[in-house]
């Protein structure tokens, strides 16, 4: 097993990480969250916690996959355009969610005391509403590229004999290791 093969392992477990903690959080977890928790206010209160630490975690990953990308393109394997357009559109996307938009929910959040006892038509509820769904449509977007990534996979088509194929540090050290 050569560093190329191993690299291309990595990647491909963050990639997946990363697809997972979109889908769980998103399409697992809230859902249950709202279904079971008693109050929406409450069940928003512990999806927000998950979105952060799933939306962390998703940047870790993706710059995990970045660093090993610049190490594969050093080491001659081809990474290609489109996987690093989608990686960088995920981390925007997520970071955006992040940053930009989740200050934002939890400031109209801290301006009402309880979801359950605000009337629907409430300007409060509506703004928060709408702010709710531009991120979820971000997170529905990430979570399509980020699956888009993981079926493309983590290097353009290599023969897995080129893989196999030691690189020059690896000969340098074999060659020392027979001296």
């Amino acid at each position: 097993m050569t560093v190329a093969c191993i690299r291309i392992g990595a990647v491909r477990l963050c990639l997946a990480l990363m697809l997972g903690l979109l889908v769980v959080s998103g399409y697992v977890v809230a859902p249950v969250l709202f279904a079971n928790a008693g109050s929406s206010t409450l069940a928003g209160a512990l999806a927000g916690d998950v979105f952060h630490v799933a939306n962390r975690g998703i940047i870790f990953l993706a710059v995990a996959v970045m660093v090993f990308w610049f190490r594969m393109r050093k080491s001659g394997l081809e990474i290609g355009r489109l996987r690093w357009i989608l990686l960088l559109l995920v981390t925007a996307l997520i970071a955006g969610n992040e940053f930009a938009i989740a200050p934002i929910i939890a400031e109209l959040k801290s301006h009402i005391a309880s979801f359950d006892a605000l009337a629907a038509d409430d300007p409060q509820r509506q703004l928060f509403g709408v702010w709710h769904g531009v991120s979820a449509i971000i997170h529905l977007l990430a979570s399509i590229c980020a699956a888009v990534l993981v079926a493309l996979g983590a290097t353009r088509p290599v023969q897995y004999e080129e893989l196999e194929k030691p690189t020059e540090p690896e000969q340098a050290a074999q060659a020392t290791e027979q001296a």
